[in-house]
């Protein structure tokens, strides 16, 4: 049950736009830009030989309401990976090559009072801590995967992610391996280096909205599929930098697999939201700062165990409350 909850709160965390605010660099350097009076257009930028260095953050809060206990089960957990995104060349059709290495990961969950799961990249473990987070995080770290990107800034192209799985798979148990596994495909690659999904098709002017529509999908579980607005709503200084304060919300669910096998684990999301808020610094082409806000209840329903004893209970179903909070905050431009 963990282990799915996990792995769609990792692909809601990718559905942020993959910059974030800088410490240092060139977001340090007053804005030259000034704010026209009307449409203006918004898009990513991709400098040749630019390099980022970033982090996403999520926090997440849980209430774990199962059938015969008397109260939820109250889980707590944070998760992070901190990676960097190098801009190689021009590719002849008017597109990108960028490079994304992963520079380090960390998670850390409770339920109640008892630690599940504490581990760093960054810190170095206990001797003798036996910690399988670390056989299935510490492999990616040092990973590099190219994406190929055309003159819209779509992904046409990935290549890495089979020698990434290798690099994981290397004296992981499989049990363990299966969640990251189903996570770390191409489709997810392309999903997390979208960055032009939030951003309009046209030139735009505050007070202008938009809508975006994306989906994300999960192996054996469907996709979750979200429906935002954004609206433009002014312009801003942030930090140093003058910047379209662009703000979203809208509606999360998740679309069954049309292939699921008979009897397989089902999970809804009957009511889910989510607001936030970027700011895209339009003289960069680069969004400094994303914080995503979500809350959600999701149903799983459990099949029956086949090797249930007869007038066992055919199945179970719970409820989860959820809270999280999503940020993507720049180390560093070079």
């Amino acid at each position: 049950m963990n282990k799915n909850i996990f792995l769609i709160a990792l692909l809601l965390a990718v559905s942020l736009p993959l910059v974030g605010c800088n410490k240092s660099g060139k977001l340090a350097k007053r804005s030259e830009f000034k704010a026209p009076s009307g449409p203006v257009e918004l898009k990513i930028k991709w400098p040749l030989g630019e390099r980022v260095e970033q982090d996403l953050d999520m926090k997440q809060k849980m209430d774990i309401n199962i059938p015969g206990q008397p109260a939820p089960m109250h889980q707590e957990t944070t998760m992070g990976q901190g990676f960097g995104l190098t801009v190689l060349q021009a590719l002849p059709d008017g597109g990108t090559e960028v490079e994304m290495d992963f520079l380090s990961a960390r998670m850390s969950s409770k339920m109640g009072e008892k630690t599940l799961v504490d581990y760093d990249s960054t810190k170095k473990a206990a001797p003798g801590a036996a910690n399988p987070v670390a056989d299935m995080f510490g492999k990616i770290i040092g990973s590099k995967i190219q994406f190929f990107l055309d003159a819209s800034n779509g992904v046409q192209r990935v290549e890495g992610v089979d020698d990434m799985i290798k690099r994981m798979s290397v004296g992981a148990q499989a049990q363990a391996l299966a969640p990251l596994k189903s996570l770390y495909s191409e489709g997810y690659f392309k999903q997390m280096m979208s960055a032009n999904q939030f951003m309009p098709t046209n030139a735009v002017q505050p007070g202008d909205t938009w809508p975006i529509h994306m989906e994300f999908p999960m192996a054996g579980m469907g996709s979750i599929v979200m429906n935002y607005d954004v609206n433009f709503a002014r312009w801003e200084m942030h930090g140093a930098r003058n910047c379209a304060r662009l703000e979203f919300s809208g509606a999360l669910q998740i679309k069954p697999d049309p292939n699921a096998k008979p009897g397989a684990m089902v999970i809804t999301i009957p009511e889910g939201n989510t607001y936030g808020a970027s700011w895209f610094d339009p003289e960069l082409g680069i969004t400094i700062d994303t914080t995503m806000n979500q809350t959600m209840t999701m149903v799983i329903q459990l099949p029956q165990n086949p090797k249930a004893k007869p007038g066992a209970p055919k199945g179970m179903t719970m409820t989860n409350q959820m809270t999280q909070v999503m940020t993507i905050k720049l180390a560093s431009v070079k």
